[in-house]
């Protein structure tokens, strides 16, 4: 958007904006400026400027690092739970439980057949 203290540069400033910029001047000041058409920035128009790809970049990025960061959280409650549970749940052996391999007091199934 031109302003009234603006003048369009004059034919020795022909290709100092790039990209379709165009070249404008204020009395005061003895250096040019650009006005660049959309999708591009800088000061002479050098640079290509895309905003919906970084903005979307970094949603996309955002989005990923909370989901890594979700996913790991769950992942580290379920190992300390498993741990926790591991550690307090009682133990016995198959002595304590009175199993034992040798001397059992139940008959031998077999026996039983030929009685």
């Amino acid at each position: 958007m031109r302003t009234d203290h603006e003048e369009l540069c004059g034919s020795s400033y022909g290709s100092f904006c790039l990209n379709g910029g165009i070249c404008y001047m204020i009395p005061t000041i003895s250096s040019p400026f650009c006005r660049c058409v959309e999708n591009y920035t800088g000061a002479r128009c050098e640079e290509i400027l895309l905003p919906s790809i970084k903005s979307h970049a970094r949603g996309e990025l955002f989005a990923a690092v909370l989901a890594s960061v979700v996913v790991l959280s769950v992942l580290l409650a379920g190992a300390f739970f498993f741990l926790w549970r591991r550690g307090h749940s009682p133990r016995t052996s198959s002595i304590e439980r009175g199993d034992s391999l040798i001397g059992r007091n139940a008959s031998n199934p077999c026996d039983k057949i030929n009685e």
